[in-house]
């Protein structure tokens, strides 16, 4: 072989090493990391904006789809309350879930090279009632999620990777009996995203160690310890012996927390700046650093500005005037 003929033959094996290169890293990107918006459907009104919109936390606390999807499936058992299993899949943490919706109010879909799921506001502020023992629910946002029994998901998602069972193998098989993912996504799933995903889980049980205090009474439904949140995931505070969960609040006409006219929020009255309690609750949720600050405090600009304007709801029963002409003068 000529000396020109090899410097033709390496020529071409280095433009193949290229091509396959950038090729590569072009699915890598779109696959792994390209963020798209989420459908128009999600921002067509500010309601369905508040129960479904990003906010951000899909970057590093969101939980890839397929698998948030399969897990019930796979670890029905670790469904628990009080010791007991609990039937229903995510429906049995009293989560609101409205009819024909993909996910339950406060959890949002999101695609960042791959569909993931978080949580928004909405998780721990959309109540609900029923006008009869039978009948649907009617979810009120902004009120307080008090069926919702967020400690029981957060230790569901990390008993869950603690089990050998959360393994490539098994969630594989149970993603293909519910979808049919291309033969890029089969890799990606079996090679990196359910690896990671179970590293990244596992990571956390540090972080929520204290949920698991033996010493600690459960937090029960519809309440959360927003404080010991606040010290452990945003300024990685070492654990203490602190434990404060309150009933979570309504959420709704923030704009009457005026200072030096005497309402301020939570129960110590520390606080009457609606937006900060927002930004802090927001980052309590992103777990981490926003991947895009401009749009996170926007996303927060957004919430103050719409919860501010939010009316309380009015009570949806008839009233018995002479009874609350009595209670009147109590209230």
């Amino acid at each position: 072989m000529s000396m020109r003929s090899c410097r033709n033959w390496f020529r071409a094996i280095g433009v193949v090493i290229i091509v396959t290169v950038v090729v590569g890293g072009v699915i890598g990107y779109d696959r792994g990391f390209r963020e798209r918006p989420q459908p128009d459907w999600v921002t067509a009104d500010f309601e369905t904006r508040f129960k479904y919109g990003s906010i951000g936390a899909e970057h590093d606390a969101g939980i890839p789809y397929w698998i948030f999807y399969v897990l019930p499936r796979v670890f029905p058992e670790k469904l628990t309350q009080d010791g007991k299993v609990l039937p229903g899949g995510y429906a049995a943490l009293g989560v609101p879930w409205e009819q024909g919706q993909e996910l339950p109010a406060g959890f949002s879909k999101k695609t960042i090279g791959f569909p993931r799921v978080a949580n928004n506001c909405a998780v721990c502020h959309t109540t609900s009632y029923r006008e009869s023992p039978d009948a649907n629910p009617v979810f009120v946002i902004g009120g307080p999620a008090h069926t919702t029994n967020v400690e029981a998901f957060f230790r569901y998602l990390i008993d869950c990777a603690k089990d050998p069972r959360f393994n490539a193998d098994i969630l594989m098989a149970e993603i293909n009996r519910v979808t049919d993912l291309d033969l890029i996504d089969q890799l990606l799933y079996r090679f990196f995203v359910i690896p990671i995903t179970k590293k990244r889980l596992l990571e956390r049980e540090q972080q929520f160690a204290w949920i698991y205090r033996p010493d600690f009474p459960d937090w029960g439904r519809g309440r959360d310890d927003a404080m010991n949140l606040t010290k452990y995931f945003m300024i990685g505070a070492p654990m203490d012996d602190t434990f404060g969960p309150t009933d979570m609040p309504s959420v709704w006409n923030l704009k009457k927390y005026v200072w030096d006219q005497g309402h301020r929020m939570n129960y110590a009255g520390d606080s009457s700046d609606a937006y900060s309690v927002i930004m802090d609750s927001a980052l309590g949720l992103l777990g981490a650093a926003p991947a895009n600050k401009q749009d996170f405090v926007g996303q927060v600009q957004w919430l103050h500005s719409y919860l501010s304007e939010l009316p309380p709801p009015k009570y949806p029963f008839a009233i018995d005037q002479a009874k609350a002409a009595e209670g009147k003068t109590l209230f």
